[in-house]
């Protein structure tokens, strides 16, 4: 396998017996009047990253593939998904980020709120499928304004692994973001800059992908910016790595990118780091 291919099948992944899973992670996005961005802190007996600092996101589940989300998106075709992420039932990833962002923190993106919200339980529970809540509710996802910016798949050695896409999108809610208490226990938004500072003081704990997206976004000023640099569709690039949660990533423009002690990560980005 080419570790370097950022469109490698996760059929094609070096394996230790754990399965790769495929998930979604959401960078939600709001200015406050600054740049900030949504984070959550997982607790203490979480499964996995306990205890870090991360962003909304989860597994795909088999209804983020219905052919039913056929009727009830707009902005994006399963054609078009597939298309930008060079895979087969890419739409679902984009289903995934909305619903985890609803699950984990209460918030709706590419829908209204209130009806919405009114079945969160719900779906943390399983009780309902997604596409049935919207179905039922007479509403449809807007994914126009949710694009895909980077792809990191978990390394070898811990007990579970992943294969994320991680988007970013605008905040387009008032609703105060709230957590279940279950696998996290506080939702905040905070500058790029600020989240890196107190990972920095040992205050929150990260790892590589969300030290890497807080690197890219904190050399915007604004989310046209970011969402600017997006509609140029610059080539993917990928992250090498010193320390999994000690050492921030590095990136092509980075003077030590190439140094005998990093490693390339099984990361790509193609929003891209500014030069500050």
């Amino acid at each position: 396998m080419n570790n370097l291919d950022p469109w490698v099948s996760r059929e094609d992944i070096e394996t230790d017996d754990i399965p790769i899973l495929p998930a979604a992670t959401m960078v939600l996005l709001d200015e406050r009047p600054d740049l900030q961005v949504l984070m959550l802190l997982r607790n203490d007996n979480s499964g996995f990253v306990a205890s870090h600092t991360i962003f909304p996101g989860g597994v795909i589940e088999p209804d983020d593939r219905s052919y039913e989300w056929d009727d009830f998106v707009t902005g994006l075709t399963s054609k078009e998904a597939d298309a930008q992420l060079r895979t087969d039932e890419a739409r679902s990833y984009w289903i995934a980020a909305i619903r985890e962002t609803i699950e984990e923190v209460g918030v709706v993106v590419g829908s209204r709120e209130d009806e919405l919200l009114a079945y969160r339980n719900s779906l943390e529970e399983g009780v309902s499928d997604f596409s049935q809540i919207i179905s039922q509710s007479q509403l449809s996802l807007d994914l126009s304004g949710i694009k895909p910016i980077s792809r990191w798949i978990t390394p070898k050695g811990g007990p579970r692994r992943y294969d994320t896409y991680f988007f970013v999108a605008q905040s387009q809610s008032p609703v105060i973001p709230k957590v279940d208490g279950k696998e996290a226990v506080e939702a905040f938004w905070i500058s790029p800059s600020d989240a890196l500072q107190k990972w920095e003081s040992g205050e929150l704990t990260m790892i590589s992908p969300t030290l890497a997206t807080l690197q890219q976004l904190q050399t915007y000023t604004n989310i046209d910016e970011i969402f600017s640099a997006l509609e140029l569709k610059p080539l993917p690039e990928n992250i090498r790595i010193v320390d999994e949660s000690k050492a921030l990533p590095l990136f092509p423009n980075d003077e030590n990118y190439r140094a005998s002690y990093t490693w390339p990560a099984l990361g790509w980005t193609w929003l891209p780091k500014q030069n500050q």
